[in-house]
């Protein structure tokens, strides 16, 4: 019997051609489990160089010696002054403790420490920034601006708090002319708490636009983190509460002056001729009578601590809200 395409195969040439069928079948399946093997390997090979890279920076970062500090912030603040210019300071050596410098004479000085991921602190800058602005044009007042880092949980892993602490470090040493619009255009383009934060390059970004001067310095210093270990001595300072020339040296100052038991502390903590502003950040003309009426007649007590002994070392748990 034939078939219309031709003979049909015999009973051994079916048998041959399904061996040979299922041959093929076998090295293809080989093939395709030998490049599925490299792929995965290779995968694998992967991960384990990017596990061993992020290792190996926590570990660098971990075991680096502190640094010194910015230059123009050797009390850990910079001051800001007429014509929006800095007071110049050495930098603080590494290790060294910082100590308050004196306000200038017949100005009102006035000092924030705030954190550049902090809303309550942008608020601040909204409602009273201009006011702010105005009196340090005029030569009425000095403003001394500390970043500190304590919402770096609110910024997905990114230590976004942290960059920016260190990325006005590195204005204030490369190009401390220029901080105060730095500082403004990062609250100008606030990051909402619980994205990822502005990037290194934005932050680069923001310190290009504020026309500062040594850019490359200062992209340098943002991109290897050069100023982290300061940033994190600085906020352990700020945390211990204890504020040279002021009315607050614990967080039980801090909880009296707030008339509430357990305020603590947090950012922004905004102070007066050394006087604590316990209003509200959103109110302006309440803000306003508060620098007219603390004026230049407040002279602080100083700090409680008794001679001989260490000053406190615990760690507060930080807020980020100030009512």
């Amino acid at each position: 019997m034939s078939t219309a395409g031709g003979p049909r195969p015999s009973k051994n040439e079916r048998r041959d051609a399904a061996r040979e069928k299922a041959r093929e079948q076998r090295l293809r399946q080989q093939r395709r489990e030998r490049r599925n093997r490299i792929v995965l390997q290779a995968g694998i090979g992967v991960v384990v160089l990017a596990i061993v890279a992020i290792v190996a920076v926590v570990l660098v970062n971990s075991i680096r010696p502190p640094g010194p500090g910015p230059k123009n912030m050797a009390d850990n603040g910079i001051v800001i002054t007429k014509g929006l210019a800095a007071e110049t300071s050495g930098a603080l050596a590494a290790g060294a403790t910082p100590s308050q410098r004196p306000a200038q004479t017949g100005k009102v000085a006035i000092r924030t420490y705030e954190d550049y991921g902090c809303p309550i602190c942008g608020q601040f800058e909204q409602t009273n920034g201009t006011y702010v602005k105005g009196l340090i044009e005029g030569g009425q007042a000095t403003l001394q601006i500390y970043p500190v880092s304590i919402l770096d949980r609110e910024f997905q892993g990114t230590k976004y708090s942290t960059r920016a602490a260190n990325a006005a470090a590195a204005v204030a040493n490369f190009a401390p002319n220029q901080y105060y619009a730095f500082h403004s255009l990062l609250y100008a383009n606030q990051p909402a708490e619980g994205s990822s934060g502005l990037t290194d390059d934005q932050l680069i970004g923001y310190a290009k636009q504020a026309k500062v001067t040594n850019l490359a310095a200062i992209t340098n210093a943002i991109k290897n983190q050069q100023y982290f270990s300061w940033v994190d001595s600085a906020t352990q300072r700020f945390l211990k509460s204890n504020f040279a020339g002021t009315d607050v040296h614990s967080e039980a100052d801090i909880n009296k002056l707030l008339n509430n038991p357990s305020a603590g502390i947090g950012t922004p903590m905004i102070f007066v001729n050394g006087k604590y502003y316990t209003g509200s950040v959103a109110n302006a003309a309440q803000f306003k009578s508060f620098v007219l009426s603390a004026g230049a007649a407040f002279t602080p007590t100083p700090s409680p601590t008794p001679a001989g002994s260490a000053a406190p070392s615990s760690t507060p748990s930080p807020t980020a809200t100030k009512k």
